[in-house]
C-alpha cells in the first residue's frame, strides 16, 4: 500500500513501491510562489518519509522469523531447470485519506478515494541446486481512480518494478553476483492537488561471497562484499532527486548447528542533484555509516531469536547529524505448525527531506495463522517514535513549531483464501497514522499552513489468477 514506501522513505528503494510540477496545483487552491511551495512539499514529504522512515528495518528482524511452507507447491510452468510463475491480480482499493489531510488544513481536509488496480506479475527462476542461480521478476501496478474530483482522478498512473539477480558459482566456495532492481512507485501527494509523489528508482551492483566448504547447506562461514549505484528521481520534484553509491561488508559464522554470530557494516555516499533543499536548510548530502554485530539463531525447536547492536552516523555535510547507537532485537515463536509470531524492536536512523534525518525507535508484532490448506491470515502492528534532526527555518513567510517528534502507527490484517490452485482471493485492511503536535505557521503565528498529523485507513479486495 501507499506507505510501504518512502515517509514516508527517502532512501532509494531497491524494489518498487512508491511532485508533479511544484507550481502546478489544483485551481481551487491559491497558487503559491515557488519559494513558499518548496518548503511545504519538502516538509510534507518529510512527514511521509517519516512513515516509511519510521517503518521497520527488516533486514535483520526477518532472521528471527520462522517461515511457513507455501499452501500450493506445484504452481508454475516448468521447462528444463527453469520455472515460470505468471499471475494477474485485480484489486478494488479504498483510501479514506488519500492526501494525508487534516481537519485544521484549509484546502486539504481528509478525502477518500476509490481505485481499481491491475497488477500483472511474472517471475522466472532456475533450480537452487544449479551452480548458476538466475532470478527475474517483472510486476506491474496500474491504478485507475474513480472520482469526480480532478485531483483524485489525476492520481491514475502506471507503476511497477523489475529485478534481475544472477549468481555465478553459487555452490562453489567463491561466488559472484550481479543484480539490477528498477521500480516506478505511485503515491499521492500530501496535499489535495493533481501533483503526485511518483518516482523511479534503480539499484545496480555486484556482490562477491566467500563461503568455504564442500556442502553448501553445511557451510559454517560466509563473508560478502557488495557495491552498488542507486538513483531516485521524482517526475517533477527535482529537489528530491538523489544519487547514492553503496558499499556493504557482512559476514556470519555458525558456531552451533542453528546459531550464528553476525556482523554487518555499510557506508553509503548520498548526494542531491541540486541544492534546492540545502539552500533553505532542509536537507544536505550525507555519508551514512552503520556497523552492527550480534547473534541470531534458534533457542529451541519453536523459538528463534536475534540480537544485534552497533553504532551509526549520518555524516551530513551541514546541519544536524545522527551519531548514536543502533540496535535490533527479535523473538520468533512457533506455538503450532500452523502459527507464527514475531516480536521485534529496532533503533536506527533514516534520511529525511526535513532536518536531515529521523532517529527512529520501533516496536512491532507480526502474527500469521493458517487454517487448513485454504486460508492464511496475517496481522501486523507497529509503533515508531521518531525524532527529526534540528532544523532552523530559512523561509521568510513560514514558522515551524519546536523540534519535530512523531509517533507513527502502522498495521493491518490480510486474509488470503485459496479458492483453487489457479484462483486466490484476498481481503485486507491497513492503518497508517502520524501523531504529532508539529505544525507550520505563517509568520503571524495564527494561520496554520500545514499539520504533520493525520490518520488514514485502507481497504482492499483482490482476486488473483495464477499458474
Amino acid at each position: 500500500m501507499k506507505n510501504s514506501e518512502p515517509m514516508k522513505n527517502c532512501e532509494p528503494m531497491k524494489n518498487s513501491e512508491p511532485m508533479k510540477n511544484s507550481e502546478t496545483i489544483n485551481e481551487s487552491l491559491p497558487v503559491r510562489r515557488p519559494a513558499r511551495r518548496l518548503p511545504r512539499l519538502a516538509m510534507r514529504a518529510g512527514v511521509l518519509v517519516a512513515l516509511a522512515g519510521l517503518a521497520p528495518a527488516t533486514a535483520f528482524a526477518q532472521s528471527a522469523a520462522m517461515g511457513m511452507p507455501s499452501i500450493s507447491k506445484d504452481r508454475g510452468l516448468h521447462t528444463g531447470e527453469f520455472t515460470l510463475h505468471p499471475s494477474l491480480s485485480l484489486q478494488g482499493h479504498h483510501d479514506t485519506n488519500i492526501f494525508n489531510g487534516h481537519e485544521e488544513e484549509v484546502g486539504n481536509l481528509p478525502r477518500g478515494a476509490t481505485s481499481l488496480r491491475i497488477q500483472p506479475r511474472l517471475s522466472l527462476a532456475n533450480e537452487e541446486a544449479s551452480n548458476i542461480n538466475f532470478k527475474f521478476l517483472l510486476a506491474g501496478d496500474g491504478r485507475i481512480y474513480l472520482s469526480d474530483n480532478q485531483a483524485i482522478k489525476d492520481q491514475t498512473g502506471l507503476g511497477g518494478n523489475a529485478g534481475l539477480d544472477v549468481t555465478f558459482g553459487a555452490r562453489k566456495p567463491l561466488s559472484f553476483s550481479v543484480f539490477d532492481y528498477f521500480g516506478r512507485s505511485l503515491r499521492a501527494n500530501n496535499w489535495e492537488t493533481s501533483q503526485a509523489l511518483d518516482r523511479v528508482s534503480n539499484d545496480v551492483g555486484a556482490k562477491v561471497e566467500f563461503h568455504p566448504g564442500d556442502i553448501p547447506e553445511r557451510r559454517p562461514f560466509n563473508i560478502a562484499l557488495m557495491g552498488s549505484y542507486a538513483f531516485d528521481k521524482f517526475d517533477d520534484f527535482e529537489a528530491g532527486n538523489t544519487n547514492t553509491v553503496r558499499s556493504r561488508l557482512s559476514g556470519s559464522w555458525r558456531f552451533l548447528p542453528k546459531t550464528a554470530a553476525m556482523i554487518d557494516t555499510s557506508w553509503d555516499f548520498r548526494s542531491y542533484e541540486n541544492n534546492a533543499l540545502a539552500a533553505i536548510g532542509l536537507s544536505h548530502d550525507s555519508r551514512p555509516f552503520r556497523a552492527r554485530a550480534g547473534f541470531a539463531g534458534a533457542l529451541t525447536r519453536r523459538i528463534s531469536f536475534e540480537l544485534l547492536g552497533g553504532w551509526g552516523m549520518s555524516l551530513h555535510e551541514a546541519g544536524d547529524s545522527y551519531n548514536n547507537f543502533l540496535a535490533n532485537a527479535a523473538l520468533g515463536f512457533r506455538p503450532t505448525d500452523t502459527t507464527r509470531m514475531l516480536l521485534a524492536y529496532s533503533h536506527d536512523f533514516r534520511d529525511s527531506f526535513y532536518g536531515n534525518f529521523i532517529d527512529v525507535h520501533r516496536g512491532s508484532i507480526d502474527l500469521r495463522q493458517r487454517v487448513g490448506h485454504i486460508l492464511d491470515v496475517k496481522a501486523a502492528f507497529g509503533v515508531s517514535y521518531g525524532t527529526y534532526g534540528r532544523y532552523v527555518s530559512q523561509v521568510q513567510d513560514a514558522f515551524a513549531s519546536a523540534q519535530r517528534v512523531d509517533t507513527a502507527l502502522d498495521g493491518g490484517i490480510n486474509a488470503a483464501f485459496e479458492v483453487s490452485r489457479l484462483i486466490g482471493f484476498d481481503l485486507g485492511y491497513q492503518l497508517r497514522a502520524v501523531l504529532t503536535p508539529y505544525k507550520i505557521f505563517a509568520k503571524d503565528l495564527k494561520t496554520v499552513r500545514d499539520v504533520g498529523a493525520y490518520t488514514a485507513h485502507e481497504l482492499a479486495a483482490t482476486v488473483t489468477l495464477r499458474y
